[in-house]
């Protein structure tokens, strides 16, 4: 029985600081973590991806919870419907009384760049000259850290919860923690949405002036028998001779580690974003077959169909 869709992937950032941390002074610093050697990586934090997510199932054209949420003070109370709203199904909900809590069956890690960062910054400037004053009222000056770096991140989606609901999560009384359940058409629409928007994914912040393309360039999906982030450390890449070399032996550990539970698997690569294109995929059509991103995508989708093919729960 497949429980869970473990799914990872590299995107490319040419120029950007897609999810900043706080200001220093006029400087917008980019969230970092620091190594053991000192050098330190850029990462984009699991709750931006997961913003940019919902952000992409509204754009497909999903009622998201959030306009319906009661706020009061720092307090949000949301409607806890997931059978109505996909991002309450996806990625969970809290209500601060403590009535309904559902925890997210998307699990997402940050987005970690494989390569340090290198102190780039992007100076920008506002002369109120152009706010009808001299040019001797001067102006003010900003900076803003940037990177060039390739990203990696894994999503866990715990398919058996995807559409399935406790009378907990619900905040129904009950001797006995009932289940109910959206029917199968539903369920298939929702994580087909959910590959659909992961394949679009872009967001974060300075968009108006970084605009930044974070959809998958390659990508790996495997389908389980057990739950476990398969790809989470099994992503690594070197910087040579110009382009971008994928690490081959971790992601083969890591697929040989999983044969057992993999019930079916595949790669997506856009042409010309590896150096190493060739060998790798010679090396992982042993495991799976090697096509596009999107055929990639297609595929993932036509496998959940195919799972969820009956009307109903």
């Amino acid at each position: 029985m497949i429980k869970a869709v473990a799914i990872g992937y590299l995107s490319k950032v040419s120029t950007g600081n897609v999810n900043a941390s706080h200001t220093e002074g006029n400087v917008v610093v980019a969230k970092k973590v620091t190594l053991p050697d000192g050098s330190s990586l850029p990462y984009i934090s699991g709750q931006a991806l997961r913003r940019m997510l919902r952000d992409r199932l509204a754009d497909l054209g999903f009622s998201l919870s959030e306009p319906f949420a009661e706020v009061s003070g720092q307090e949000v109370t949301p409607p806890a419907r997931p059978w109505e709203f996909i991002d309450e199904d996806l990625f969970g909900y809290l209500d601060a009384s403590g009535m309904k809590r559902r925890t997210s069956p998307v699990r997402v890690s940050a987005a970690i760049g494989l390569y340090p960062y290198q102190g780039d910054r992007d100076l920008g400037t506002r002369s109120f000259e152009r706010f009808n004053q001299s040019m001797e009222s001067g102006g003010n000056m900003f900076e803003t850290e940037v990177y060039a770096n390739v990203f990696r991140g894994s999503i866990l989606i715990e398919l058996d919860r995807v559409g399935v609901f406790t009378s907990r999560e619900l905040g129904e009384k009950s001797s006995e923690d009932q289940v109910r359940k959206l029917d199968h058409p539903e369920r298939t629409k929702r994580m087909q949405a959910l590959f659909e928007a992961l394949g679009l994914l872009w967001g974060g912040g300075r968009t108006a002036r970084m605009l930044a393309d974070l959809s998958p360039k390659f990508l790996a999906v495997s389908f389980l028998s057990v739950k476990h982030p398969v790809f989470l450390e099994a992503l690594t890449a070197r910087y040579e001779n110009g382009g971008i070399v994928l690490h081959l032996e971790p992601l083969k550990a890591a697929l040989e580690r999983f044969a057992p539970y993999r019930q079916m698997t595949v790669f997506g690569m856009d042409p010309g974003f590896l150096a190493n294109e060739g060998d790798v995929r010679t090396a992982l059509s042993a495991y799976a077959e090697v096509v596009s991103v999107q055929e990639a995508i297609r595929r993932a989708k036509d496998e959940v169909k195919a799972l969820w093919s009956g009307p109903s729960a």
